[in-house]
Protein backbone atom coordinates (compact mmCIF):
# COMPACT_ATOMS: atom_id res chain seq x y z
CA UNK A 1 0.00 0.00 0.00
CA UNK A 2 1.37 3.42 -0.97
CA UNK A 3 1.86 6.31 1.47
CA UNK A 4 -0.98 8.17 -0.22
CA UNK A 5 -3.33 5.22 0.26
CA UNK A 6 -2.38 5.01 3.92
CA UNK A 7 -3.02 8.72 4.41
CA UNK A 8 -6.46 8.49 2.86
CA UNK A 9 -7.31 5.20 4.54
CA UNK A 10 -7.75 3.48 1.16
CA UNK A 11 -7.96 -0.31 1.11
CA UNK A 12 -8.01 -2.72 -1.83
CA UNK A 13 -8.83 -6.41 -1.67
CA UNK A 14 -10.05 -9.38 -3.68
CA UNK A 15 -13.15 -11.20 -2.44
CA UNK A 16 -13.13 -14.78 -3.80
CA UNK A 17 -16.11 -16.84 -4.87
CA UNK A 18 -15.88 -18.95 -1.72
CA UNK A 19 -16.65 -15.83 0.36
CA UNK A 20 -20.20 -15.29 -0.82
CA UNK A 21 -21.41 -13.35 2.22
CA UNK A 22 -18.49 -10.93 2.05
CA UNK A 23 -19.13 -10.46 -1.70
CA UNK A 24 -22.78 -9.67 -1.09
CA UNK A 25 -21.96 -7.30 1.77
CA UNK A 26 -19.54 -5.38 -0.47
CA UNK A 27 -22.39 -4.74 -2.94
CA UNK A 28 -24.65 -3.28 -0.25
CA UNK A 29 -25.66 0.36 -0.89
CA UNK A 30 -24.08 0.29 -4.36
CA UNK A 31 -26.32 0.36 -7.42
CA UNK A 32 -25.36 -2.65 -9.51
CA UNK A 33 -26.56 -5.06 -12.17
CA UNK A 34 -27.00 -8.82 -12.09
CA UNK A 35 -23.56 -9.25 -13.69
CA UNK A 36 -21.97 -7.88 -10.49
CA UNK A 37 -23.60 -10.49 -8.28
CA UNK A 38 -22.01 -13.55 -6.77
CA UNK A 39 -24.68 -15.68 -8.45
CA UNK A 40 -23.77 -14.54 -11.96
CA UNK A 41 -20.02 -14.76 -11.44
CA UNK A 42 -20.28 -18.22 -9.89
CA UNK A 43 -22.39 -19.42 -12.82
CA UNK A 44 -19.88 -18.03 -15.35
CA UNK A 45 -17.01 -19.66 -13.44
CA UNK A 46 -18.71 -23.02 -14.01
CA UNK A 47 -18.02 -22.52 -17.74
CA UNK A 48 -14.66 -20.74 -17.75
CA UNK A 49 -12.95 -22.21 -14.71
CA UNK A 50 -11.20 -18.83 -14.33
CA UNK A 51 -10.19 -17.64 -10.87
CA UNK A 52 -12.90 -15.07 -10.22
CA UNK A 53 -13.26 -12.48 -7.50
CA UNK A 54 -14.92 -9.19 -6.60
CA UNK A 55 -12.32 -6.42 -6.54
CA UNK A 56 -13.14 -3.98 -3.74
CA UNK A 57 -11.67 -0.50 -3.14
CA UNK A 58 -12.76 1.39 -0.07
CA UNK A 59 -12.08 4.64 1.77
CA UNK A 60 -14.02 6.16 4.63
CA UNK A 61 -16.49 7.71 2.17
CA UNK A 62 -16.37 5.66 -1.06
CA UNK A 63 -16.56 2.01 -2.01
CA UNK A 64 -15.94 0.82 -5.59
CA UNK A 65 -16.30 -2.78 -6.76
CA UNK A 66 -15.86 -4.75 -9.98
CA UNK A 67 -16.00 -8.49 -10.72
CA UNK A 68 -12.77 -9.78 -12.26
CA UNK A 69 -11.63 -13.08 -13.78
CA UNK A 70 -7.97 -14.00 -14.24
CA UNK A 71 -6.81 -15.69 -17.47
CA UNK A 72 -3.46 -17.32 -18.16
CA UNK A 73 -1.61 -16.89 -21.47
CA UNK A 74 1.85 -18.39 -21.92
CA UNK A 75 2.67 -18.02 -18.24
CA UNK A 76 1.25 -14.51 -17.86
CA UNK A 77 -2.07 -13.32 -16.43
CA UNK A 78 -4.54 -10.84 -17.89
CA UNK A 79 -7.94 -9.97 -16.48
CA UNK A 80 -11.45 -9.61 -17.86
CA UNK A 81 -14.90 -8.88 -16.48
CA UNK A 82 -17.11 -12.01 -16.52
CA UNK A 83 -19.98 -12.20 -19.02
CA UNK A 84 -22.62 -9.51 -18.55
CA UNK A 85 -22.92 -5.77 -18.01
CA UNK A 86 -20.73 -5.12 -14.97
CA UNK A 87 -17.55 -3.03 -14.65
CA UNK A 88 -16.65 -0.51 -11.94
CA UNK A 89 -19.58 0.66 -9.79
CA UNK A 90 -19.52 2.57 -6.55
CA UNK A 91 -21.36 4.77 -4.11
CA UNK A 92 -19.58 8.05 -4.89
CA UNK A 93 -17.07 9.89 -7.06
CA UNK A 94 -13.35 9.28 -6.61
CA UNK A 95 -11.04 11.18 -8.94
CA UNK A 96 -7.96 9.44 -7.48
CA UNK A 97 -9.31 5.93 -8.06
CA UNK A 98 -7.56 5.29 -11.44
CA UNK A 99 -4.20 5.75 -9.71
CA UNK A 100 -5.11 3.30 -6.94
CA UNK A 101 -6.32 0.80 -9.51
CA UNK A 102 -3.02 1.06 -11.42
CA UNK A 103 -1.08 0.34 -8.25
CA UNK A 104 -3.27 -2.67 -7.56
CA UNK A 105 -2.89 -4.30 -10.99
CA UNK A 106 0.87 -3.68 -11.04
CA UNK A 107 1.24 -5.30 -7.62
CA UNK A 108 -0.75 -8.30 -8.90
CA UNK A 109 1.54 -8.59 -11.93
CA UNK A 110 -1.21 -8.45 -14.55
CA UNK A 111 -0.28 -7.79 -18.18
CA UNK A 112 -3.49 -6.06 -19.23
CA UNK A 113 -7.20 -5.88 -18.60
CA UNK A 114 -10.46 -5.76 -20.53
CA UNK A 115 -13.05 -4.11 -18.28
CA UNK A 116 -16.55 -4.05 -19.69
CA UNK A 117 -18.66 -1.18 -18.36
CA UNK A 118 -22.35 -0.88 -17.63
CA UNK A 119 -23.52 2.45 -19.11
CA UNK A 120 -26.47 2.58 -16.69
CA UNK A 121 -24.12 2.85 -13.69
CA UNK A 122 -20.97 4.21 -15.35
CA UNK A 123 -18.97 6.74 -13.30
CA UNK A 124 -16.40 8.64 -15.34
CA UNK A 125 -14.23 9.43 -12.31
CA UNK A 126 -13.28 5.74 -12.16
CA UNK A 127 -11.19 5.62 -15.36
CA UNK A 128 -9.11 7.61 -17.83
CA UNK A 129 -11.02 8.60 -20.96
CA UNK A 130 -8.10 7.64 -23.23
CA UNK A 131 -8.65 4.00 -22.24
CA UNK A 132 -12.36 4.11 -23.12
CA UNK A 133 -13.56 2.40 -26.30
CA UNK A 134 -17.14 2.33 -27.61
CA UNK A 135 -18.35 0.31 -30.58
CA UNK A 136 -21.99 -0.43 -29.85
CA UNK A 137 -25.11 0.79 -28.05
CA UNK A 138 -27.72 -0.56 -25.69
CA UNK A 139 -31.36 0.49 -25.36
CA UNK A 140 -32.74 1.19 -21.91
CA UNK A 141 -36.32 1.73 -20.78
CA UNK A 142 -37.16 3.97 -17.84
CA UNK A 143 -39.71 1.94 -15.88
CA UNK A 144 -40.42 4.79 -13.49
CA UNK A 145 -42.61 6.21 -16.26
CA UNK A 146 -46.30 5.38 -16.19
CA UNK A 147 -47.59 2.54 -18.34
CA UNK A 148 -49.31 5.08 -20.57
CA UNK A 149 -46.04 6.98 -21.02
CA UNK A 150 -44.15 3.79 -21.86
CA UNK A 151 -46.83 2.81 -24.35
CA UNK A 152 -46.75 6.26 -25.97
CA UNK A 153 -43.01 5.86 -26.72
CA UNK A 154 -43.56 2.70 -28.75
CA UNK A 155 -43.51 2.92 -32.52
CA UNK A 156 -46.75 2.40 -34.43
CA UNK A 157 -46.24 -1.31 -35.08
CA UNK A 158 -45.45 -2.06 -31.44
CA UNK A 159 -48.55 -0.17 -30.29
CA UNK A 160 -50.68 -2.27 -32.61
CA UNK A 161 -49.04 -5.50 -31.37
CA UNK A 162 -49.58 -4.71 -27.69
CA UNK A 163 -53.04 -3.15 -27.92
CA UNK A 164 -54.71 -6.22 -26.39
CA UNK A 165 -51.94 -6.89 -23.89
CA UNK A 166 -54.07 -8.53 -21.17
CA UNK A 167 -55.34 -11.15 -23.62
CA UNK A 168 -51.89 -11.72 -25.14
CA UNK A 169 -50.04 -11.98 -21.83
CA UNK A 170 -52.53 -14.53 -20.52
CA UNK A 171 -51.30 -16.97 -23.16
CA UNK A 172 -47.59 -16.74 -22.27
CA UNK A 173 -45.81 -19.67 -20.63
CA UNK A 174 -44.41 -18.96 -17.16
CA UNK A 175 -43.74 -22.45 -15.80
CA UNK A 176 -39.96 -22.66 -15.49
CA UNK A 177 -39.68 -26.42 -15.83
CA UNK A 178 -40.67 -26.81 -19.50
CA UNK A 179 -38.92 -23.53 -20.35
CA UNK A 180 -35.64 -24.77 -18.88
CA UNK A 181 -35.97 -27.96 -20.91
CA UNK A 182 -36.62 -25.85 -24.01
CA UNK A 183 -33.46 -23.82 -23.46
CA UNK A 184 -31.29 -26.84 -22.77
CA UNK A 185 -32.66 -28.65 -25.84
CA UNK A 186 -32.24 -25.72 -28.25
CA UNK A 187 -29.46 -23.51 -26.90
CA UNK A 188 -26.51 -25.10 -28.70
CA UNK A 189 -28.16 -25.28 -32.11
CA UNK A 190 -29.70 -21.80 -31.93
CA UNK A 191 -26.41 -20.08 -31.14
CA UNK A 192 -24.60 -22.22 -33.70
CA UNK A 193 -26.96 -20.89 -36.36
CA UNK A 194 -26.36 -17.35 -35.10
CA UNK A 195 -22.58 -17.92 -35.29
CA UNK A 196 -22.36 -16.71 -31.71
CA UNK A 197 -18.98 -15.70 -30.32
CA UNK A 198 -17.20 -17.81 -27.73
CA UNK A 199 -18.57 -15.62 -24.92
CA UNK A 200 -21.91 -17.38 -25.42
CA UNK A 201 -20.44 -20.88 -25.07
CA UNK A 202 -22.02 -21.51 -21.69
CA UNK A 203 -21.86 -24.97 -20.19
CA UNK A 204 -24.98 -26.84 -19.16
CA UNK A 205 -23.88 -26.34 -15.54
CA UNK A 206 -23.84 -22.57 -16.04
CA UNK A 207 -27.30 -22.53 -17.59
CA UNK A 208 -28.79 -24.73 -14.88
CA UNK A 209 -27.21 -22.58 -12.18
CA UNK A 210 -28.70 -19.43 -13.70
CA UNK A 211 -32.14 -20.88 -14.32
CA UNK A 212 -32.46 -22.04 -10.70
CA UNK A 213 -32.13 -18.49 -9.34
CA UNK A 214 -35.05 -16.48 -8.01
CA UNK A 215 -33.83 -13.30 -9.73
CA UNK A 216 -33.82 -14.97 -13.15
CA UNK A 217 -37.14 -14.83 -15.02
CA UNK A 218 -37.92 -17.08 -17.99
CA UNK A 219 -40.95 -16.47 -20.19
CA UNK A 220 -42.05 -18.47 -23.22
CA UNK A 221 -44.58 -18.45 -26.01
CA UNK A 222 -46.20 -21.11 -28.14
CA UNK A 223 -48.37 -23.92 -26.82
CA UNK A 224 -48.23 -26.38 -23.96
CA UNK A 225 -47.34 -29.04 -26.51
CA UNK A 226 -44.63 -27.04 -28.28
CA UNK A 227 -42.78 -23.99 -26.98
CA UNK A 228 -41.68 -21.81 -29.90
CA UNK A 229 -39.72 -19.04 -28.17
CA UNK A 230 -38.39 -18.09 -24.74
CA UNK A 231 -36.51 -15.17 -23.20
CA UNK A 232 -34.39 -14.93 -20.05
CA UNK A 233 -34.33 -11.80 -17.87
CA UNK A 234 -32.14 -11.16 -14.83
CA UNK A 235 -32.50 -8.41 -12.25
CA UNK A 236 -31.37 -6.70 -9.07
CA UNK A 237 -33.33 -4.03 -7.18
CA UNK A 238 -31.60 -1.45 -9.40
CA UNK A 239 -31.95 -2.80 -12.95
CA UNK A 240 -33.20 -5.67 -15.08
CA UNK A 241 -31.47 -7.10 -18.15
CA UNK A 242 -32.74 -9.07 -21.12
CA UNK A 243 -30.05 -11.76 -21.01
CA UNK A 244 -30.77 -13.85 -24.10
CA UNK A 245 -33.60 -15.22 -26.21
CA UNK A 246 -34.17 -18.35 -28.26
CA UNK A 247 -36.59 -18.24 -31.18
CA UNK A 248 -37.47 -21.26 -33.29
CA UNK A 249 -38.23 -20.52 -36.95
CA UNK A 250 -41.97 -20.56 -36.29
CA UNK A 251 -41.58 -18.47 -33.14
CA UNK A 252 -39.85 -15.35 -34.38
CA UNK A 253 -43.05 -13.32 -34.24
CA UNK A 254 -43.13 -13.79 -30.45
CA UNK A 255 -39.97 -11.73 -29.83
CA UNK A 256 -41.60 -8.33 -29.29
CA UNK A 257 -44.27 -9.80 -27.01
CA UNK A 258 -41.68 -11.53 -24.84
CA UNK A 259 -39.64 -8.34 -24.48
CA UNK A 260 -42.75 -6.35 -23.55
CA UNK A 261 -43.55 -8.90 -20.86
CA UNK A 262 -40.30 -7.82 -19.22
CA UNK A 263 -41.42 -4.19 -19.29
CA UNK A 264 -44.75 -5.03 -17.71
CA UNK A 265 -43.38 -7.44 -15.10
CA UNK A 266 -40.42 -5.40 -13.89
CA UNK A 267 -42.52 -2.27 -13.66
CA UNK A 268 -44.97 -4.22 -11.50
CA UNK A 269 -42.23 -5.08 -8.98
CA UNK A 270 -40.71 -1.56 -9.00
CA UNK A 271 -37.47 -2.25 -10.84
CA UNK A 272 -36.54 1.22 -12.19
CA UNK A 273 -34.87 0.36 -15.50
CA UNK A 274 -34.79 -2.41 -18.10
CA UNK A 275 -31.76 -2.94 -20.30
CA UNK A 276 -32.91 -4.48 -23.58
CA UNK A 277 -29.31 -4.84 -24.77
CA UNK A 278 -28.18 -3.90 -28.25
CA UNK A 279 -27.47 -5.36 -31.64
CA UNK A 280 -24.65 -7.65 -32.66
CA UNK A 281 -23.27 -4.52 -34.31
CA UNK A 282 -24.33 -0.90 -33.98
CA UNK A 283 -27.46 -0.06 -36.00
CA UNK A 284 -28.05 -3.61 -37.25
CA UNK A 285 -31.52 -5.18 -37.50
CA UNK A 286 -31.45 -6.37 -33.90
CA UNK A 287 -30.64 -2.84 -32.72
CA UNK A 288 -33.41 -1.45 -34.89
CA UNK A 289 -35.84 -3.94 -33.31
CA UNK A 290 -34.95 -2.69 -29.83
CA UNK A 291 -35.12 0.97 -30.84
CA UNK A 292 -38.81 0.49 -31.58
CA UNK A 293 -39.55 0.17 -27.87
CA UNK A 294 -38.75 3.87 -27.47
CA UNK A 295 -35.94 3.51 -24.96
CA UNK A 296 -32.87 5.64 -24.40
CA UNK A 297 -29.77 4.80 -26.44
CA UNK A 298 -26.58 4.53 -24.38
CA UNK A 299 -23.05 3.95 -25.67
CA UNK A 300 -21.72 0.55 -24.63
CA UNK A 301 -18.08 1.01 -23.65
CA UNK A 302 -15.14 -0.89 -22.27
CA UNK A 303 -11.68 -0.15 -20.93
CA UNK A 304 -8.69 -1.63 -22.78
CA UNK A 305 -5.86 -1.24 -20.31
CA UNK A 306 -2.20 -2.28 -20.64
CA UNK A 307 -0.38 -2.59 -17.32
CA UNK A 308 2.93 -4.08 -18.52
CA UNK A 309 3.68 -2.68 -22.01
CA UNK A 310 6.89 -4.66 -22.47
CA UNK A 311 5.30 -8.06 -21.78
CA UNK A 312 2.23 -7.11 -23.78
CA UNK A 313 4.40 -6.30 -26.81
CA UNK A 314 6.29 -9.59 -26.48
CA UNK A 315 3.06 -11.62 -26.35
CA UNK A 316 1.66 -9.77 -29.38
CA UNK A 317 4.89 -10.34 -31.32
CA UNK A 318 4.68 -14.09 -30.70
CA UNK A 319 1.39 -14.24 -32.58
CA UNK A 320 2.24 -11.58 -35.18
CA UNK A 321 -0.15 -8.92 -33.87
CA UNK A 322 0.45 -5.17 -33.71
CA UNK A 323 0.53 -4.25 -29.97
CA UNK A 324 -0.48 -0.63 -30.67
CA UNK A 325 -3.78 -1.58 -32.33
CA UNK A 326 -6.66 -1.16 -29.88
CA UNK A 327 -9.44 -1.13 -32.48
CA UNK A 328 -10.18 -4.84 -32.56
CA UNK A 329 -10.38 -7.67 -30.05
CA UNK A 330 -8.46 -7.05 -26.84
CA UNK A 331 -6.00 -8.19 -25.74
CA UNK A 332 -4.71 -8.41 -29.30
CA UNK A 333 -2.61 -11.49 -28.56
CA UNK A 334 -5.79 -13.44 -27.86
CA UNK A 335 -7.50 -12.39 -31.11
CA UNK A 336 -6.92 -15.76 -32.76
CA UNK A 337 -8.92 -17.38 -29.95
CA UNK A 338 -11.84 -15.02 -30.50
CA UNK A 339 -13.74 -16.68 -33.30
CA UNK A 340 -17.29 -17.74 -34.01
CA UNK A 341 -17.93 -21.06 -32.38
CA UNK A 342 -20.64 -23.45 -31.39
CA UNK A 343 -21.54 -23.49 -27.69
CA UNK A 344 -20.59 -26.91 -26.45
CA UNK A 345 -22.18 -29.16 -23.88
CA UNK A 346 -19.51 -29.18 -21.19
CA UNK A 347 -20.82 -30.17 -17.74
Amino acid sequence: MSAKQQNLGARQKCIPLDSRTEWENALQEIKHAFAHTWENCYAMHLTTGFKTYLYCFETERVRIVCPIAEREFEGHIDIVTPYGFSGFVGNGDCADFPQYWREFVRERGYVCGYIGLNPIFENKTYFDNNELHSSNNIYVLDLTLSRDELFSKLDRNRKRQFKEWERISAGLILDKRPLIDFFLDNYVEFFRQKRAATAYAFSVATLKSLFALGNVVIVGAGTAERIEAAIVFTYTPYAADALFIILLAEGRHHSAILHWYGVDYFKSIDIPVLNLGGGVRADDRVAEFKQRFGGRQLALSCLKQIYDPAIYAVLCARVGIDPTDRTGYFPAYRSSQHCHSTPDERN
